[in-house]
């Protein structure tokens, strides 16, 4: 991805985090949330292991109560009475939860105030204050004198469902009064013996841990208790919670467990739990927004431009940690802390779409202008232009992608074609050494080989292993350590040759992308070099040898025993077959020999070639001038180039008349290519050649002229050496010459430096 898009994607990276933590931040502090975190915290209650509660008991004015002792509202001694009955059981407080605001028969309620005093701590209920129409505080509603003055304490004792009408918490804290509490905290206060320290209990709301379909408490009819029905252990230093849940009289409320509960059993849960110390409380502000900041700032980074990892695993990560933390601090024994997840949760989700959004945005953006790119270039092959309309938006970019798709798909099959038309054995290997193409050429080697190539699996290591060097035997080096490519020379067996090359592939950015090798069958050409070295050898010696036994039989036998006109055949035929043999040798050394080059003077090797022909010149009392002696220097074989030079002198020598000039000139040339050439010209004063001879003058065994000038006897191998020579070394030889207007021949080497 350029720098351009790397840039924006970043910049889009912060505004998407600073955006959300914004958001997670006000979701935090008001209640957009509230209905997801109710439903979290009320499912992970329900995980939460339900406990009995040993330490309080229900008396229950139900239905039984009702119909035993009659319709509601009972008479107070009734209300006396049950007290009674329950003090005897010696319990450890009691909070009769039944309101008596309203005065009645004075000795009923004179007899329900002693019962309550001598009931020991007992904790009676009063009346929230109503709302006035003027707004002004008012104060609650207390019990009668009576009763109020005997109880021990006196609290609220209403139920306050949330907006959904679920309950879930409880103010235990100050009231209006200033120091009026929840009956329930009075109760456990007084029943844990701390009635003088009201600061040991909560103060504010508080979260009632229910458990799991709540739980499940020891209940008693009221009736039962005064009918002495109920044993006194079943009572004794328990905390006993007094109550109306019969139809129509007690009230009842849905609960995070799932189930409907009556006022007196949200009570029995609301008073275990403010014995046992375990009441929720809500988590701080700073604690909240710590859950909801932190995993986002997690996700962002897991997300952003330098993520290692998948972008579902990073979102689904934090939103566990979320909900993991949430549940550890709600259910762990000793915590009981309610971190509300939904501002937390509500982050992730819009952060992680968001920020995909974004990266797609932008990597489609940028990975259009490199398809345009792309759809810009030159390519190899025809292909359809793509309609401007279809060139705009996301189908665009489609279009150019399933484009660009195609057109790499035939490139591939192109090249795979192309690759199959080679008549040589090549494949393409990765950087691995694995086949990722082989052409037929390969697979019909190979195959001979016993070996089957399979793209992608088979490697060429296994491939070179089925032929070894030539010479040393080793396996042939791969992969190459160089970027420069490499050639061998290997074998399959004696009669099997090939030359393996081997060169490293690079990508348009300059970076090895793999190999490509391919080997071409030498075989024919190493068995025709074997028969060359043998003709060679023939040459040399075998046909030699015995040529130079005839001569020497000639000059050793008696005159009267070989007539003198048969003996100079015989001399002449030998000499001529040596000479034959010696131009093959030559030729076959100028072609196939591994040329050892040095820096030597032509106009010394001209000089050397001038001095071997003196003989011959001599004889045909021919003058040999030389013009230019500046130094020369080229490189070269100098016994090739001498050589060279004797040939195309001595061709001057031998078709030039008695008497005659021939004149070589040695000068400097500059070409157009800055390369700077040494010419040798060698002119000379003979009969010249026609048009046909001066084609075909370089090919072997062209003998000339016939009819123009002397007869001579040769080979016709001369010319083909020098020829070979000069190709050999890079050099040029060139030809002027007209029928009786003499020859001239110019050798052409570049010089060196």
């Amino acid at each position: 991805m350029s720098l351009g898009h790397q840039l924006k994607l970043r910049t889009q990276w912060w505004l998407i985090l600073v955006a959300a933590s914004v958001m997670v931040v006000v979701l935090t502090m008001d209640h957009t949330m509230l209905r997801l975190d109710n439903a979290v915290y009320d499912r992970l209650l329900q995980l939460g292991a339900a406990s009995p509660g040993q330490s309080v008991l229900l008396v229950e004015i139900d239905d039984e109560s009702i119909a035993r002792i009659g319709r509601w509202p009972w008479n107070r001694a009734i209300h006396a009475a049950l007290i009674d009955r329950i003090k005897a059981g010696q319990p450890r407080a009691i909070a009769y939860d039944v309101l008596f605001t309203e005065p009645g028969d004075p000795v009923t309620d004179a007899a329900l105030g002693a019962s309550i005093a001598a009931a020991g701590p007992i904790f009676l209920p009063m009346l929230p204050p109503m709302p006035t129409p003027a707004g002004a505080a008012a104060a609650p509603v207390l019990p009668i004198e009576p009763v109020r003055e005997a109880a021990t304490g006196i609290g609220y004792a209403t139920i306050d469902p949330d907006p959904d009408g679920v309950v879930r918490s409880a103010q235990v804290g100050a009231g209006p009064g200033g120091q009026a509490q929840h009956l329930m905290a009075l109760t456990a206060r007084a029943a844990l013996g701390q009635q003088d320290h009201p600061s040991s209990m909560p103060v504010g709301a508080r979260l009632i841990p229910f458990g799991a379909a709540g739980r499940h408490w020891s209940e008693v009819s009221a009736a039962a208790v005064l009918a002495g029905q109920v044993p006194p252990e079943l009572l004794r230093d328990r905390v006993v919670l007094v109550g109306a849940t019969a139809t129509g009289l007690g009230s009842r409320y849905p609960t995070p467990t799932g189930r409907v509960m009556s006022g007196l059993e949200i009570e029995a849960n609301l008073l275990q739990a403010l014995m046992g110390h375990s009441l929720i409380r809500p988590a701080s502000l700073p604690a909240r927004l710590a859950l909801g900041l932190l995993p986002l700032v997690v996700l962002m980074i897991g997300l952003g431009p330098w993520r290692r990892a998948p972008a579902l695993v990073v979102f689904l990560v934090c939103a566990a940690t979320v909900i993991a933390v949430t549940a550890l601090c709600l259910l762990a024994s000793g915590l009981w802390l309610w971190l509300p997840p939904g501002a937390a949760l509500a982050g992730l989700a819009v952060a992680y779409p968001l920020w995909g959004w974004r990266q797609l945005a932008v990597i489609e953006q940028f990975m259009r202008a490199q398809l345009l790119r792309l759809e810009q270039e030159p390519s190899l092959l025809p292909r359809v232009s793509l309609r401007g309309s279809a060139k705009r938006g996301v189908a665009g970019t489609i279009a150019l992608l399933h484009a660009a798709i195609a057109r790499n798909r035939e490139m591939r099959h192109f090249a795979a074609d192309r690759l199959d038309q080679l008549p040589d054995a090549t494949v393409v290997a990765d950087l691995a050494g694995r086949i990722v193409l082989a052409n037929a050429a390969a697979h019909r080697l190979f195959a001979g080989f016993g070996l089957a190539i399979e793209p992608g699996a088979t490697r060429a290591q296994d491939l070179l292993a089925a032929v070894r060097l030539v010479g040393s035997g080793n396996p042939v080096p791969f992969p190459l350590y160089a970027d420069e490519p490499a050639t061998h020379e290997v074998q399959r067996d004696q009669a099997h040759f090939y030359l393996v090359g081997i060169a490293p592939q690079t990508q348009a950015d300059g970076q090895r992308a793999g190999w490509i090798m391919r080997l071409v069958d030498i075989s024919e050409a190493k068995a025709a070099q074997r028969q060359r070295d043998d003709v060679v050898q023939l040459l040399t010696h075998d046909m030699r040898s015995p040529q130079a036994s005839i001569l020497a039989v000639l000059e050793t036998a008696s005159p009267d025993r070989i007539a003198p006109v048969e003996a100079s055949a015989i001399r002449h035929y030998a000499e001529r077959t040596l000479r034959l043999a010696d131009g093959f040798v030559q030729l076959a050394r100028a072609e196939y020999l591994e040329y050892t080059l040095e820096e030597v003077d032509l106009g010394d090797m001209l000089i050397d070639a001038i001095d071997d022909l003196w003989p011959q010149s001599h004889a045909k009392r021919i003058e040999i001038v030389t013009h230019g002696d500046e130094q020369m220097l080229v490189l070269g074989e100098r016994s090739l180039l001498t050589r060279a030079l004797v040939n195309v002198i001595g061709n001057a020598i031998k078709y030039s008349p008695d008497g005659t000039r021939i004149t070589c000139t040695l000068t400097r040339e500059v070409r157009a290519d800055g390369i700077t050439w040494g010419l040798c010209a060698i002119a000379d004063q003979g009969c010249g050649m026609d048009a046909d001879l001066r084609s075909r003058m370089f090919e072997r065994f062209a003998r000339g002229p016939v009819g123009l000038g002397p007869k001579t006897s040769g080979a016709g191998l001369g010319l083909s050496f020098v020829h070979t020579v000069m190709v050999r070394h890079h050099g040029v030889i060139g030809c002027e010459t007209e029928p009786g207007q003499g020859t001239t021949f110019t050798l052409a080497l570049p010089i060196k430096g």
